[in-house]
């Protein structure tokens, strides 16, 4: 701020002149103002410096523009903040937190945004207000920790970094539980379309080959799928037999015929069946069978969704794709998607078809 400060200076003016002895002319002083501008020390409340520790503002900093921001990965859980006013007198605090001008204060970061307001004021002028943006960005971890089964043992040995297996399963054990534990607490996990219950998921296994998607959607929605191929035996001991005329109880036992030692048996059917399944693209690698429960679909590079026709054999029988009722499926960016069709009869009969999504390359 300016102000006027008055100045004043003499001059004069004498003039003389001799005409003949002792004549003279005098012209009296004259007084003349000049003004002279000179700047107040006026305090203004403005940060003359904002500096994160490490990392760099969109704009470099002027104490004129009252807005910034800056974004950093999802692992940076603090930054250190540093600010500075030029006026001796002001106090400064960020978002209702005083700290110390010139010192750098340490501030925890939540996953997305993340604002400070930076407040200068001496309690006399006109206060100002210095809006800070960090945008910390989401985790995008999408790998399994670990992966635990109620029995059976993996092929290869789990690693966070394979995501296919194999798997032998005797064919008297009809269902298999499964535990996986994401490497990060912001990721979600289905197991065949299905969130895990207390932390694990029941697969009903048919005989024969079947395949269990574990899909791990990081927090930042980037999907990894871990594939367990599952090869389960066939024998009597799997099948339901026909009770005997004296066994009134709900468990069935093998019925020896009178003719000799060949135990009668009867082969439960599951009503938790599809009748057909198509899709709207794609070269199938072999044709659908209602007892068949795994499918490749070779689709084109430029194919980015897909969208399924599934119909169940019963209409009492429910579908779920990926766990939801939605029959358009967005691929995953990598060339291979895992699809899971739950077709649920029952309580206690419900099968999984399984197609896998191939992108040509």
């Amino acid at each position: 701020m300016f102000a006027k400060v008055p100045k004043r200076g003499i001059n004069i003016i004498f003039v003389a002149s001799m005409i003949g002895m002792g004549n003279y002319s005098y012209i009296p002083i004259a007084y003349a103002e000049s003004i002279v501008t000179v700047q107040e020390n006026q305090s203004e409340n403005t940060l003359s410096k904002l500096e994160i520790e490490g990392f760099k503002l969109d704009y470099d900093f002027t104490t004129d523009v009252k807005e910034y921001s800056t974004t950093v990965e999802n692992e940076t859980k603090e930054i250190h903040l540093l600010v500075e006013s030029g006026n001796p007198e002001a106090s400064i605090s960020i978002n209702d937190t005083s700290i110390k001008s010139g010192v750098a204060s340490t501030f925890s970061l939540q996953t997305g945004e993340n604002k400070f307001l930076i407040t200068v004021s001496d309690g006399t002028h006109q206060q100002n207000t210095y809006t800070l943006t960090v945008t910390r960005k989401q985790n995008g971890n999408n790998l399994l920790q670990k992966l635990q089964l109620s029995t059976g043992k993996l092929s290869p040995s789990f690693s966070s970094e394979i995501y296919e297996y194999n798997m032998g399963i005797a064919d008297d054990v009809p269902s298999l539980t499964i535990k996986p534990i994401a490497a990060e607490t912001t990721s979600t996990i289905q197991v065949n379309g299905t969130s895990p219950k207390e932390g694990s998921v029941s697969v009903d296994l048919p005989i024969g080959k079947s395949i269990i998607t574990i899909v791990v959607t990081a927090e930042n929605g980037e999907k990894k799928t871990y594939t367990i191929n599952v090869a389960r035996g066939n024998s009597a001991n799997s099948q339901t037999t026909i009770p005997t005329q004296n066994n009134r109880t709900n468990t069935f036992q093998p019925t020896m015929s009178q003719q000799g030692n060949t135990t009668i048996t009867a082969q439960k059917v599951s009503k938790a069946t599809l009748s057909s399944l198509t899709v709207n693209n794609g070269t199938w690698d072999s044709a659908f069978s209602t007892d068949e429960f795994t499918y490749h679909v070779s689709v084109g590079n430029d194919v980015d969704y897909i969208s399924l026709s599934p119909t169940a054999r019963y209409s009492s029988s429910t579908i779920l794709i990926e766990g939801g009722t939605s029959k358009t499926i967005k691929l995953d960016d990598d060339n291979k998607t895992v699809i899971s069709i739950v077709v649920t009869y029952s309580d206690d009969d419900r099968k999984t078809y399984v197609l896998v999504i191939d992108r040509k390359e």
